[in-house]
């Protein structure tokens, strides 16, 4: 498999979400509904893993987190839907590996023993350092960087950011009935 043309494309789908009436009606189901099985494309595992990952790049301030505004779930519905299913398989690979590395690093055999200050270390260690690999002779920084930038255009896209930040309005302009024509 060629792994450089596969995170690309994963990239490309997530960096070019476009503010269509599927993209918009996809950001507000997500808001809506708990996980829908029939979208889900991620394990539990890997749901769990993701959301925690994401709550650490997109932390709860003054703000809602990644948990808040349930990023996961657009996430998981967008890779179900717009991901090739050779670059599904990846991705799954990859974060199978990058999971495996922190258990057999920190010697445990579940995700719900590891605190998140342990999580963070690992994460920010290999994301945005290529020359940095792993135990088992992997660089995970190319699903760092994914799992980066799918939280954060996920973020971006969410109808809190759109409405109360980025001034989104669904129907642009002033109506006026009565204007004479």
């Amino acid at each position: 498999m060629k792994r450089r043309g596969a995170i690309k494309r994963i990239s490309m789908a997530f960096g070019s979400l476009s503010l269509s009436s599927g993209i918009i009606s996809t950001i507000q189901s997500c808001q809506n509904f708990q996980l829908n099985k029939e979208f889900s494309f991620f394990s539990d595992k890997h749901l769990v893993f993701l959301e925690r990952i994401m709550e650490i790049i997109i932390p709860e301030t003054d703000t809602p987190g990644a948990r808040t505004l349930k990023i996961i779930n657009f996430v998981d519905a967008h890779v179900a839907k717009n991901i090739r299913v050779e670059d599904q398989k990846y991705l799954v690979a990859m974060l199978n590996g990058f999971i495996e590395m922190i258990l057999e690093s920190e010697g445990v055999n579940s995700m719900n023993k590891i605190n998140d200050s342990t999580l963070e270390k690992y994460f920010s260690d290999h994301i945005d350092n290529y020359s940095m690999m792993a135990n088992n002779g992997q660089n995970y920084s190319q699903i760092c960087a994914l799992i980066r930038e799918m939280a954060v255009s996920s973020y971006k896209v969410t109808e809190y950011v759109m409405i109360n930040k980025l001034g989104f309005v669904p129907i642009p302009g002033y109506y006026d009935g009565s204007v004479n024509i």
